[in-house]
């Protein structure tokens, strides 16, 4: 199984940390974040990862390089111009194969055990891990029978960034600019083709310099 990495965006709500620095390179308790990601996903057995790239690209291969020196094997798909999360997958489909993939928001730090999906047989187009949405903030999806549902009232989850995909929902075209749930995820969602569910540990996504302090005290704790 491979895993595909998404780490080409700007990070600008993170600025000036990320005026010459990558959000995935962002130290977390002297690591960068995607090293703790992909250490992650090696504990759970994958060693295939695809990385995707635009702004300040070439740093993250600096450090990571082929993956080689962290037992991994990296592949970088480099973006002209920023193709967001759907046109992501479409121009990195070449460096994929047939078989279930993990996508995983390189902006994240989780607990979540990735070898959940790695043991995974997956029997829909795409599964996803939710997470519950904090009162004040409306959901996004809702689960019945273990599968997606979108138009429900009072939705409760929200998309943690951590799904498991079958590559054959990926369009066969020339990268544009799509989002993964807008152009390619949600009709499949409304034809009861997505399932999920729901993960009750440690999600943070890093959107923020409150996100990173947040973060930091969270993993003291």
């Amino acid at each position: 199984m491979k895993a595909f990495i998404l780490a080409a965006g700007k990070g600008e709500r993170l600025k000036p940390l990320t005026n010459d620095t990558p959000k995935p390179l962002i130290s977390i308790k002297g690591k960068p974040l995607l090293e703790w990601n992909l250490l992650k996903l090696k504990s759970a057995g994958i060693t295939d990862v695809v990385i995707n790239l635009h702004y300040l690209g070439e740093e993250i291969i600096n450090y990571f390089g082929d993956g080689k020196n962290f037992d991994l094997n990296i592949q970088y798909s480099k973006e002209q111009n920023l193709l967001d999360t759907g046109g992501a997958l479409i121009q990195g489909k070449f460096y994929l194969d047939d078989s279930p993939f993990i996508l995983l928001s390189g902006d994240l730090w989780t607990n979540y055990p990735f070898s959940r999906l790695v043991t995974k047989d997956l029997k829909s187009k795409a599964h996803l891990v939710l997470i519950k949405n904090h009162d004040e903030f409306k959901g996004d999806f809702n689960l019945i029978d273990s599968k997606i549902c979108v138009d429900v009232k009072n939705n409760e989850f929200t998309y943690s960034g951590i799904s498991l995909i079958d590559p054959s929902i990926i369009p066969n075209e020339e990268p544009t600019s799509k989002e993964l749930w807008r152009d390619i995820l949600e009709a499949h969602a409304k034809q009861e083709q997505l399932t999920g569910e729901v993960f009750h540990g440690f999600v943070k996504n890093i959107n923020s310099l409150i996100d990173l302090e947040q973060l930091d005290v969270a993993i003291s704790e």
